[in-house]
């Protein structure tokens, strides 16, 4: 988000992605975290994970992808956002 840049404070309502930089969020998602077998909302699905081997992952299967949330990488069906899996705190800040 162009409104952050040489900005250090906190960024509340907002989350990071590598590679995609700070995004909003609506507020009803702030600090939620889903579970396997959920459905992760479509507003995360566009902040696709390209280097997934940077962070240890494999080759996402056939009709899935992995995503950023916040600090999370999730592993979703493609085409509804059914959680396969989710790796919590994939880096430090």
């Amino acid at each position: 988000d162009h409104r952050f840049r040489n900005w250090n404070g906190v960024r509340a309502g907002f989350y990071f992605a590598p590679g995609y930089g700070y995004y909003s969020v609506p507020r009803s998602y702030w600090n939620r975290h889903w579970q396997v077998g959920q459905y992760l909302p479509d507003i995360f699905w566009r902040y696709q994970v390209n280097d997934y081997r940077t962070y240890g992952l494999g080759f996402p299967p056939e009709g899935t992808r992995w995503v950023y949330v916040d600090n999370s990488i999730y592993l979703i069906d493609q085409y509804d956002g059914y959680i396969v899996q989710v790796i919590r705190n994939a880096w430090r800040w």
